[in-house]
């Protein structure tokens, strides 16, 4: 899948360079139309077709909590699927916390627990019982765990931890309402003790040092916990790590991951089966700590996993997103002034299989996300509202506004919110994958399930013919004029913006297969949205001066030609019709853009440098259809470069890399 890193600001424009020099470059665009071919394929991705597995939504509700609470409200469940929640608020200049129970429909308070100090963070049990972690005075000398009260007021038991944590701690329960914590007990030599505090509340049964900085902490079946964080090595390379610790309190495995697979949650699910989690992955590991399944994961920050050892990872995202059984469509809202972003859920099993990744119905803002699943797979999320949320019952608690929390009950045993066979959940640019709004001759990707053939289909044409309206029986229209297509398949489209949408207003986009309409998205138009191609998210797909892919093993050199290639760059003079591949002579781009490297210097990374690159061509690309364009630019030599942006006035692209010889990247 193409990804692209997120969008830059910027302080002025310049002029783009002149187009006169293209004659000289020819040895660049050796391959372009293979390129772009690959382009296409690589953002259709081929997505699996719709699976069995359902979740629906049993209820959502409004939750008494803004999304900028500090800190962000926490979410836990039991097996029975009563609901708790951890949040706080400052009375006379100290954090008090209130732990809330609430019952498994989410419609009454079974009570609630004004427990007098601050905690950061909560666990609950197999049989309800609930554990929250003292907040660090600063008078303390040691750090507390404290056993809530079964009827819900005061404490069962608090108990000092032995020593002053200097991290938060984290905690996990067992069934037989064992603690078990981790926490650092010295940053300077990335130290960390875990421990076990017997069910009575009045000892630990053991504790034991370990290497490295605790992030969380889970427990198996037999009583062994296992923690997962981040440390450093011998050489002073920072990594991350998974520490096994038995039942007894002896060490066991402790396994090292490069520093891009931190573990930030560790899980353990019904068969004892260990489950890393950190930003972009999920890991499964063997009995010996040996990692034997990757997935990767275009955006996740928070996760849990059921009995069956199914993990739920959800996140935020401003990224179009390949979904499958989705309950809602992405909701960039014109008529809002929101950040875009969107909230979904992805539901991964053992064997690293997509069941489902659908939007959150009404959580189309940026802000915190809890998450809970039962051991039978019951979910449960906080998540921020959008304009869009609509709550399915009235809770014990009063109605919100957008920009507030609200809970959401799913369940793979409900049909209450089947998801339709034939569905359209997002567009956007093809090049950035980003959610927001479009524009005229941009080529764009729509994402969905029932879309088109199951097997994917690049569609040909007959240069100097237009790329037909309709392809093994797909078409999309605009406001009810047929697109370009250039990509059909079941879970993608991708399609060119006719020239006549209008800017300044918003466009229906709606999708049409074997005489199935699906529902119909409404985007805003403007006259310019930049984005470069990339292979992978950060490096854009680009060919060297002589023509071969520019790649890590195969970088430009300092003072040489690197082409790469855009869409969304504006109207084209002298205009051509929808679908037309760009021939001599060459078009110009209406609008001026130009191609800068942005970096800091110095230690601190203080001092932002903006560094023009020279363009050799920049417009339509030959051979190509008209809506992408081609940027010819030489490489500049500098010691190291952060990300590159094109820019069109204070309108700039997301930004991007190249692979560049001698020279570190962002």
């Amino acid at each position: 899948m193409i990804l692209v890193c997120g969008g830059m600001t910027h302080r002025n424009g310049r002029a783009r360079g002149s187009h006169s020099s293209f004659s000289g470059l020819r040895n660049a665009l050796r391959s372009p139309v293979r390129l772009f071919f690959c382009l296409i394929l690589l953002a259709a991705d081929n997505f699996a077709a719709a699976t069995t597995f359902q979740l629906g939504v049993n209820y959502s509700e409004w939750l008494p909590f803004s999304s900028n609470s500090a800190p962000a409200p926490q979410l836990a469940t039991d097996p029975s699927g009563a609901v708790y929640l951890l949040s706080g608020t400052v009375q006379a200049n100290a954090a008090v916390s209130t732990v809330t129970k609430l019952t498994a429909d989410g419609k009454a308070i079974v009570w609630q627990n004004q427990i007098g100090f601050g905690a950061t963070a909560i666990a609950v049990d197999s049989t309800g019982g609930v554990y929250v972690v003292r907040a660090r005075l600063q008078s303390d000398t040691t750090g507390y765990i404290a056993k809530l009260s079964s009827t819900g007021t005061g404490l069962a038991w608090q108990i000092s931890v032995g020593f002053l944590p200097q991290s938060p701690i984290s905690i996990a329960a067992d069934s037989q309402g064992r603690v078990y914590l981790a926490a650092a007990l010295s940053v300077t030599d990335s130290t960390a003790n875990v421990g076990r505090v017997n069910a009575a509340g009045r000892a630990l049964d053991f504790t034991t040092r370990i290497n490295g900085n605790p992030d969380s902490i889970a427990v198996d079946p037999s009583g062994a916990a296992y923690v997962g964080g981040t440390g450093v090595n011998a050489g002073g390379t920072t990594i991350g790590f998974l520490a096994q610790i038995a039942s007894d309190g002896s060490p066991g495995y402790y396994t090292v991951f490069p520093a891009n697979l931190t573990p930030e949650t560790v899980a353990v699910d019904g068969s004892g089966n260990v489950v890393l989690f950190g930003y972009g992955f999920v890991e499964r590991v063997d009995s010996s700590g040996a990692v034997t399944l990757t997935t990767p994961l275009p955006a996740s920050n928070t996760f849990a996993l059921d009995a069956a050892g199914n993990a739920y990872v959800a996140a935020a995202t401003n990224q179009l997103y390949h979904t499958i059984n989705s309950l809602a469509t992405c909701a960039y809202d014109p008529a809002s002034t929101l950040s875009g972003y969107s909230e979904l859920l992805q539901v991964i099993d053992p064997a690293g299989n997509t069941l489902q990744a659908t939007y959150l119905p009404g959580g189309d803002n940026l802000g915190p996300m809890a998450l809970a699943v039962t051991p039978n797979g019951t979910v449960l999320t906080a998540a921020t509202a959008g304009p869009s949320f609509n709550p399915t019952q009235t809770g014990p608690f009063p109605a919100g506004t957008t920009g507030g929390l609200f809970l959401l009950n799913l369940s793979p045993a409900t049909a209450n919110s089947p998801a339709p066979t034939v569905s359209l959940t997002c567009a956007g640019s093809s090049a950035s994958l980003m959610l927001g709004p479009i524009s005229p001759g941009e080529l764009v990707s729509l994402f969905g399930s029932g879309l088109g053939p199951q097997q994917g289909v690049l569609v040909g044409h007959n240069p100097p013919n237009p790329y037909p309206t309709q392809a093994s029986s797909v078409q999309v229209t605009f406001n009810g004029i047929p697109a370009p297509l250039l990509w059909v398949q079941d879970a993608q489209i991708n399609a060119v913006v006719p020239w006549s949408t209008t800017v300044g207003q918003n466009t229906q986009i709606c999708a049409n297969y074997n005489n199935v309409t699906t529902n119909c998205l409404t985007l805003p138009v403007v006259a310019a949205t930049p984005a470069v191609f990339t292979v992978d998210g950060v490096y854009a797909a680009a060919l060297n001066q002589d023509g071969s892919y520019n790649t890590a093993d195969n970088p430009a050199a300092p003072g040489t030609i690197v082409s790469v290639w855009a869409t969304g760059l504006g109207p084209i003079t002298p205009a051509q019709p929808d679908g037309t591949p760009i021939g001599l002579p060459l078009p110009t781009n209406n609008l001026a853009f130009g191609i800068e490297a942005i970096y800091a210097l110095g230690p601190s990374g203080v001092v932002t440098e903006y560094v023009p690159f020279t363009e050799q061509y920049a417009g339509p690309a030959p051979t190509l259809v008209a809506g992408v364009s081609q940027i010819n630019f030489r490489v500049e030599s500098f010691v190291s470069y952060g990300t590159i942006c094109l820019y069109m006035g204070s309108t700039f692209s997301p930004g991007f890399s190249i692979h560049i010889a001698g020279q570190s990247g962002p």
